[in-house]
């Protein structure tokens, strides 16, 4: 792979590269490529890879207990990643201040697995799609009061707004519809994203450009493993009380597909086309995730679920759409 390559010690990672760990646009130096049908397939299909995550860890958490089973899931996937940059001589060391800024990126990174995979295990999969997808409000948010130069905008506010829409009928669907504590469990996804938007930020304001997407991807996972496995250790009395083949199967899928496959790969699409194109697509993994627990797991479609998925995934589509450049007059 190309992006590979690029991440390596040899050649330093591509601005478009580096900003695949965060989801936001950089400042590109280099001419990307534009949306075409290769990248419209891609994103199909790792949106959809995504999606069905909510499927896989709320599966999980009928056989391992949630902390436990979000540690299992990034130890297998530090052994993969490991094995991966040493067969592409990718870089593992940590220099200067930004190491503790990875530090702490990975204290953050526990934080959103900790109530994510907690989260499911009282909510549903289609709820845990559409909150945890609600982080970039977060960010642009955030970035409004951190960045001069990404202030919210008309078309942001009005995506925030039909997000914020959205939550109240997801939320009203867990307090009329569902069963009792779901809303709970709503709110820790919901903490999640939160600090999984926070995480963004922080790397958009302090790691962007120092780290490779790898190390950044590693040091996520080797600080946050053992948090994780404390927190367990400390609260969840029986963790493996279910274990068994169907569980094996859940965190092979997040660790080899959902970490190592369709991670890679979105570096490598934001290292061939312009970010804002690939962003574009990211309302289509919530949509995934309701699709995915309707069908695999018998999950109900409610008018409030389905209206929050709505307002949730238009939101979604107009914070990340590209803003619109004014035409420029025709000559008389």
């Amino acid at each position: 792979m190309s992006a590979g390559g690029r991440a390596g010690g040899r050649h330093p990672p591509s601005a478009a590269a580096e900003a695949a760990m965060v989801g936001e646009r950089p400042a590109l130096g280099e001419r990307l490529g534009r949306a075409d049908g290769a990248l419209v397939l891609w994103m199909l299909l790792l949106t959809s890879i995504w999606g069905l995550n909510s499927v896989s860890v709320k599966v999980l958490t009928e056989g391992v207990s949630p902390v436990m089973g979000a540690t299992l899931r990034n130890a297998i996937a530090i052994a993969l990643l490991t094995a991966f940059g040493l067969w592409r001589g990718l870089p593992f060391q940590y220099r200067g201040a930004v190491k503790w800024h990875a530090l702490a990126n990975g204290v953050l990174f526990a934080g959103e697995f900790i109530c994510s995979y907690s989260g499911v295990r009282l909510s549903n999969a289609g709820h845990f799609a559409i909150f945890l997808n609600t982080s970039p409000f977060v960010v642009a948010v955030g970035a409004h009061f951190l960045f001069p130069q990404d202030r919210l905008s008309p078309r942001k506010l009005l995506g925030l707004v039909a997000a914020f829409g959205g939550i109240v009928l997801l939320f009203s669907d867990s307090v009329l519809l569902q069963g009792p504590g779901v809303w709970r469990g709503d709110l820790l996804i919901l903490a999640s994203a939160v600090f999984w938007g926070t995480s963004t930020l922080h790397v958009k304001r302090f790691i962007l450009g120092q780290l490779t997407p790898f190390q950044l991807l590693y040091a996520k996972l080797v600080v946050s493993t053992p948090l994780m496995l404390a927190f367990s250790w400390l609260v969840e009395p029986d963790p493996l009380y279910a274990f068994g083949a169907r569980s094996a199967l859940m965190l092979a899928y997040q660790s080899g597909v959902v970490v190592l496959f369709s991670y890679l790969m979105f570096i490598v699409m934001l290292d061939r086309y312009q970010p804002s194109a690939v962003q574009s697509f990211g309302f289509l993994t919530p949509v995934w995730g309701v699709l995915a627990g309707v069908l695999l797991l018998e999950e109900a479609l409610s008018a409030y679920l389905a209206g929050g998925l709505v307002l949730v995934g238009l939101g979604l589509y107009v914070v990340n759409r590209p803003p619109t450049k004014p035409r420029r007059p025709t000559p008389a």
